[in-house]
């Protein structure tokens, strides 16, 4: 047992140890080398799982979500915005700039000092660190903070109680999910829980719009073929590309920019009429000739024939027979040589911490991250069949093509 602790630690350090090489002589930047970092990221876990012992990790759990709910305070309160760059201030001087009692700001305040959120001088004073520096604005990472103490914490709370009176399987009732009733509203979907306040729409959509950015449109997949295809005579008035469930563009516009030849008059964007109402409202130069339709991608797909759908990040907000029912709405239009790109996350068997964690996040509001057997199950149900999966390094994105299924003879 020692000889393999000291192995695997020896191991460990060694890999520290090149990449400390690396860095030392600039051929690595922990700071733009994402790669690098979730490398060096996933050595140094692996690191304190060797040498945690079991009530270490117990006390940690207390302290993630001690050091969340004081974080979501200190945002709440604005307490980041009044605590000085460089110059320390007194619990006391910062308690009458917020209105709160300075012994209770101290003991929130020490819950964020282990990580370097904070620093405290002495014993009565503390600044802002870099790291906390984000926080004095909105941002995505506050935004994420806030709505996961808001919305996330409370559901996985719950689920306990939750499966108390309901059977313990996954729900594939939209209406009935363990958010909803963990937020105090059964009956209603997870988006109408999320928009019941303003600020939790905003906090959302800050988070979800920064998170995407690091999600690949198409990645390695080149849809340069649709474009030539599209070019061919005979598909002249085929639509070439329907953006289902879009959103605002952003995923659009960037594969515009990547694919030389494609013409936005070809291509659709679809989400639901509100959504599709706020694009017209704000006209963006960069979806000037795209074509706007409203869409509920639980009901008929109203693009005939188009030469590829695209659908990012919908599938994982729901369960098995919602996903059939969405995939079979764009299969019935597909045409023989259509294809679909799904871009969702790849789950492996087992999964990493974060995606375990991401799915059984996903399981609160009724949805679930995926393996590619998972996929194949769900898709073959709708009439389809994946014909490739393309994925980066270090990218926990997939786009997942399917075609329609040949009918056997």
């Amino acid at each position: 047992m020692a000889t393999s602790f000291a192995d695997q630690f020896t191991e460990l350090s060694a890999k520290l140890s090149r990449t400390t090489d690396a860095i030392r002589d600039g051929t690595v930047s922990l700071e733009t080398d994402t790669q690098e970092r979730a490398k060096v990221t996933k050595v140094a876990k692996e690191i304190l799982e060797l040498v945690k012992q079991p009530h270490d990790a117990a006390l940690e759990w207390f302290r993630v979500v001690s050091e969340l709910t004081a974080l979501r305070m200190f945002i709440k309160w604005n307490v980041f915005e009044h605590i000085p760059v460089s110059d320390p201030i007194t619990y006391v001087d910062l308690g009458a700039k917020v209105d709160a009692d300075p012994s209770i700001l101290a003991r929130l305040a020490w819950n964020l000092i282990p990580s370097g959120i904070l620093q405290q001088v002495g014993t009565d004073k503390v600044v802002r660190t870099p790291k906390s520096m984000i926080y004095t604005t909105k941002n995505p990472l506050g935004a994420l903070a806030c709505f996961g103490f808001d919305n996330i914490l409370p559901s996985l709370c719950h689920m306990p109680n939750f499966f108390e009176t309901h059977p313990r399987s996954e729900t594939n009732d939209r209406l009935n999910t363990i958010a909803s009733h963990a937020l105090g509203m059964p009956g209603k979907t997870v988006w109408d829980v999320m928009t019941r306040d303003p600020e939790q729409v905003t906090n959302f959509a800050l988070a979800m719009n920064d998170k995407t950015k690091t999600w690949p449109d198409l990645g390695s997949y080149d849809i340069k073929w649709a474009v030539e295809s599209g070019n061919n005579e005979k598909n002249k008035d085929r639509v070439v590309l329907v953006d289902v469930g879009g959103g605002k563009g952003q995923a659009i516009k960037a594969i515009l920019k990547a694919t030389p030849g494609l013409d936005p008059g070809r291509c659709v964007l679809e989400d639901l009429p509100q959504i599709i109402d706020e694009v017209k409202a704000s006209p963006d130069p960069e979806l000037a000739n795209v074509q706007l339709v409203s869409l509920d991608f639980h009901k008929e797909q109203p693009i005939k024939g188009a030469l590829v759908y695209y659908l990012r990040r919908c599938l994982h907000d729901y369960g098995d027979e919602d996903c059939v029912g969405m995939l079979k709405q764009i299969s019935d239009a597909m045409d023989p040589d259509s294809k679909l790109l799904i871009v969702e996350t790849l789950q492996s068997n087992p999964p990493s911490a974060v995606a375990a964690s991401m799915d059984l996040l996903m399981l609160t509001i009724g949805g679930k991250e995926r393996t590619l057997e998972g996929f194949q199950a769900i898709t073959s149900r709708a009439g389809l069949e994946i014909i490739q999966a393309c994925t980066e390094p270090g990218v926990e994105g997939a786009v997942i093509e399917c075609a329609r299924k040949v009918a056997s003879s």
